[in-house]
């Protein structure tokens, strides 16, 4: 409320102080106002000596001023007194001003009714602002409360808010949706009526203990329905708190993560396991197979690998079709699953091949126990169809450590087990050291690797990767590619034999070399455009401080800018946290440079983990998105993907986009970028500079058929 006006909030502007010897002519030919309305006199010492009205000084322009004042002056008003009073004196002297003084005595301005008048105008009109200011104010918050209940009873999320002792004040719908509980049954409850009782007192002591100190919790945490049902839920809480910083209320807010559990199942299963047999996947073995490794050099014991080759399955896949074929390996995945501990890990590599890690079998008498069960199991007839098939298996064993003391040593010489028990027909084979040069075809394959990197039979591939938003280029993934004798090797071929002989460091450096080196020629043509230029880095090349030297001086040969550079990784590297990779990624991540996990398709928790490791971008396998169109299934997960991987931060890539339907559905999903057949092959540099129309505000647009067609409508 604003304070009562007084004489002091409303002096005259309109008056001039004047000596009591000077002139009514002698001042108005000096000042600028040339009719002041009135005039106050001081003696020259500086003692006010009263008010002279400017008519009355006109009428004796050459009269002093001392002479002008009436005998019996009005007496002055304080600046304290009330504009009420003051107006009572102005009707009983019938006087046009008063003088004003302070609590002292001393002169300190003029008042009139005018300008009395004229400051209680502006005070009102000043209120009057202040009114509308008000109103509007009013109005939005009004408004916004309006969209703030809209979107607390509408979200999908639940919500739950309580005071501090905590009892719950309110919920919105989607609590009482989840719960089951109303909000009759909760107002002025504690929020422990809907524990489960899955999670110890522990728990719950160290959720308040960091909700104290921080002013908020997060984590998953399994709760009860009203029905009794028990449930898992993603929780934040925030505490509320006052201007001493104490806690009033507390916050919580809450989603069903149940249908999201089934997705990472799911997820988990296609990712890791095989989909024909349900046995791990290679990804699955290889990661466990590291394990195995770190655990009996830890423990100083050892553990053995069997290779297992199924003899005769193409004749029996050819003669009787697919469908018997694949029954046949089910039945064998099962078999051989059986007869092994529940400890053991049994695999499917694909094709025909499966491989097993026996970890309490240290020497040939042990393991060879457990290999006869496998080959009679494997050598009994399977009746499939109303046919009785028959098959055999070789197997081929190594030992860790005496046959080798890494992951790829110990693959390379099992496998080589596994062929010679081919040529010799025995069945069964013990890996020993002079196997390897028995080794031909592989050897010669390794060979001419290394002869390729000299002769220069290896090139890399492009493809695009198209920002689903716009459609025009965000970057490109480089892909190596062989050409030896006139034929183009696949990279399923090299590759392995690459990683496994141990050559994979040879070829990774020469394609990063490349990489880089064509990526700046790119950049020539492109300058003012913002690239991403993908390299695929194989497990075994991530090694720390060595591989760390190896890139950076590389890019600072050829110039390039971190920010240009993304590392594709495979999953398995990620998850398992593999000696030396984490530290490497997490340095290249300080540096600028972009990590992408390629070929994704676990699940929540994983995602979960992913918040403890630097990576920027999820690729999600071609495999999902191959039949999106038409699979609901796929389209949830792809979905669930998505949105996952923006609630960390992550950007996604899809992986073989070959349709404009699936470009579409996955713009709607809200993928970022796309990269397959629809926009281009995998092509050498200088296609792919082709492809590109021009640059437009630090953009490529694409020039092909299907960049444009699947570009979102301006």
């Amino acid at each position: 409320m604003k304070p009562v006006l007084r004489i002091g909030d409303c002096l005259c502007k309109n008056w001039l102080k004047v000596g009591g010897f000077q002139r009514y002519r002698e001042v108005v030919s000096s000042s600028e106002d040339s009719s002041p309305g009135v005039f106050a006199v001081f003696s020259d010492s500086g003692v006010y000596m009263g008010l002279v009205g400017s008519r009355q000084a006109a009428l004796f322009p050459n009269r002093i001023f001392a002479d002008l004042l009436v005998r019996r002056p009005s007496a002055p008003v304080s600046v304290d007194t009330r504009l009420d009073e003051a107006l009572i004196r102005f009707r009983e002297e019938r006087v046009d001003h008063f003088a004003v003084v302070d609590a002292d005595g001393r002169f300190v301005g003029v008042i009139s009714e005018l300008s009395m008048f004229s400051t209680l105008l502006e005070q009102e009109a000043q209120s009057r602002e202040e009114r509308e200011v008000l109103i509007t104010q009013l109005k939005a918050e009004l408004e916004y409360h309006k969209l703030a209940t809209m979107a607390f009873e509408t979200t999908s999320e639940g919500v739950l808010i309580t005071d501090s002792t905590p009892s719950v004040m309110h919920v919105n719908r989607a609590f009482i949706e989840t719960t089951g509980y109303s909000l009759e049954d909760v107002v002025g409850k504690n929020p422990n009526l809907l524990h489960s009782g899955r999670q110890a007192a522990e728990f719950y002591k160290t959720m308040w203990q960091a909700l104290r100190e921080t002013g908020g919790w997060e984590g998953e945490i399994w709760n009860r329905r009203k029905n009794g049902e028990i449930y898992p839920e993603w929780l934040h809480i925030n505490s509320v708190r006052d201007e001493n910083g104490d806690a009033t209320h507390y916050v919580g807010v809450f989603s069903d993560i149940g249908p999201n559990k089934e997705i990472q199942r799911e997820l988990q299963q296609m990712a890791y396991y095989d989909t024909l047999t349900g046995l791990p996947n290679r990804r699955l073995f290889l990661d466990r197979l590291e394990r195995a490794v770190a655990q009996s050099y830890r423990l100083k014991d050892g553990f053995s690998l069997l290779f297992i080759d199924l003899d005769r399955f193409k004749y029996v896949n050819d003669a009787y079709g697919h469908e018997l074929g694949d029954g046949l390996l089910k039945t064998v995945a099962q078999r051989i699953r059986a007869v092994v501990r529940e400890s053991d890990t049994v695999a499917r590599l694909g094709g025909d091949e499966f491989v097993a890690i026996l970890h309490d079998c240290h020497d040939k008498e042990s393991c060879q126990l457990v290999v006869d069960k496998i080959r009679q199991c494997v050598n009994e007839p399977i009746g499939l169809g109303g046919h009785e098939l028959n098959v055999s298996a070789a197997i081929g064993i190594s030992f860790y450590p005496e046959d080798g003391e890494t992951v790829t040593d110990i693959i390379r010489n099992a496998d080589v087990a596994m062929y010679r028990a081919k040529e010799d027909g025995m069945g069964v084979c013990f890996y020993q050291p002079e196997m390897n040069v028995g080794a031909s075809e592989r050897l010669e394959i390794e060979g001419a690797i290394r002869r390729g990197l000299a002769n220069d039979e290896f090139w890399l591939a492009w493809q695009p990767q198209v920002d689903l938003s716009d459609g025009t280029l965000s970057g490109a993934e480089v892909l190596a590619r062989w050409t030896h004798d006139g034929q183009e090797i696949p990279p399923g071929t090299f590759i392995p034999i690459a990683e496994s002989s141990g050559l994979i460091d040879m070829l990774g450096d020469w394609v990063f070399h490349q990489a880089v080196h064509e990526a700046m020629e790119f950049k020539e043509k492109c300058k003012d455009c913002s690239l991403k230029i993908a390299v695929n880095f194989s497990p075994l090349q991530l090694r720390g401080e060595e591989t760390f030297h190896r890139i950076t001086e590389v890019m600072q040969e050829k110039a390039m800018e971190p920010d240009m550079l993304e590392m594709e990784v495979t999953e398995s590297v990620i998850m398992s946290k593999r000696p030396g990779a984490m530290e490497l990624l997490s340095r290249m991540d300080d540096l600028g440079v972009s990590v992408a996990v390629d070929d994704f398709g676990t699940g929540y928790s994983n995602l979960s983990n992913l918040k403890q490791i630097r990576v920027d971008k999820l690729k999600i396998d071609q495999s999902f998105v191959c039949d999106l169109e038409l699979n609901e299934t796929s389209r949830q997960i792809v979905q669930a993907v998505i949105m996952m991987a923006h609630s960390l931060g992550l950007k996604v890539v899809a992986e073989g986009v070959e349709t404009a339907a699936q470009c579409a559905a996955l713009r709607e999903m809200g993928c970022d970028y796309g990269q397959g057949y629809l926009y281009s092959r995998p092509v050498p540099l200088n296609t792919l500079k082709s492809l590109c129309e021009k640059c437009v505000d630090g953009k490529i647009i694409l020039n092909t058929a299907n960049g444009k067609a699947c570009a979102p409508s301006p």
